[in-house]
């Protein structure tokens, strides 16, 4: 009897061994994690004609974005009170990160300034350039949907020591853009449209802003 439990137990032991080196008896079967898409926005920078360039220089400032969309997760909001993410979809970037990406790249390539530069750069730019994301998520219904961009945008003069007079303005920009495509593709390329519109109007308004400042 006590031959016969012995043998037992090795043989329950010689499975166990086999399934640990088998990676969980056929847990995942071998077979390879599903990789996630990741997406990044894409559009072509705004043109401008017609404006002279400013003698000004800007410095971005790192943007915020609020808790709810601090990751990289394509989330979408089914109503008021939900939110969910694509399971094998994501942002190749921080929203924050990934907006600020592309406004300073449009703005370099307006020529409109005499430089602009990013936030971990050594120079100091006289005029700061400061954003907050506040929504950045897909919503509507199941037959239309829309890309949601919501941001709040400060431009300060950093040599103006009236606190007053420091903040040049202040202003939310809000915009959404219908999908074309029922996908995490068309999702991405309707935000894209989105802040490509978005843009435009911050660069115009700091163009403004700087132009009735300076004396």
């Amino acid at each position: 009897m006590k031959r016969k439990t012995n043998i037992t137990a090795g043989i329950v032991i010689s499975l166990l061994l086999c399934c640990t080196t088998l990676s969980g008896c056929g847990g995942n079967s071998g077979k390879p994690k599903h990789q996630a898409e990741q997406y990044l926005l894409s559009y072509q920078p705004p043109v401008w004609e017609n404006r002279a360039r400013l003698e000004a220089t800007i410095r971005f400032e790192r943007f915020t974005v609020f808790a709810g969309f601090n990751n990289t997760a394509m989330m979408f909001r089914p109503d008021d009170y939900r939110i969910d993410s694509f399971n094998y979809n994501r942002w190749a970037v921080n929203p924050a990160d990934m907006i600020a990406d592309n406004l300073l790249r449009d703005m370099l390539s307006s020529g409109l300034f005499v430089a602009v530069f990013p936030r971990h750069a050594v120079d100091e730019g006289r005029y700061i350039l400061q954003a907050g994301v506040e929504e950045f998520f897909l919503g509507g219904g199941k037959e239309e949907k829309s890309a949601v961009l919501n941001l709040t945008v400060t431009l300060k003069d950093s040599r103006e020591r009236d606190s007053t007079r420091r903040i040049l303005f202040q202003k939310k920009y809000r915009h959404s853009r219908q999908l074309g495509e029922l996908s995490p593709r068309g999702y991405c390329e309707a935000m894209s449209l989105s802040l490509q519109t978005v843009s435009r109007s911050i660069i115009a308004d700091t163009y403004d802003a700087i132009k009735s400042a300076a004396p």
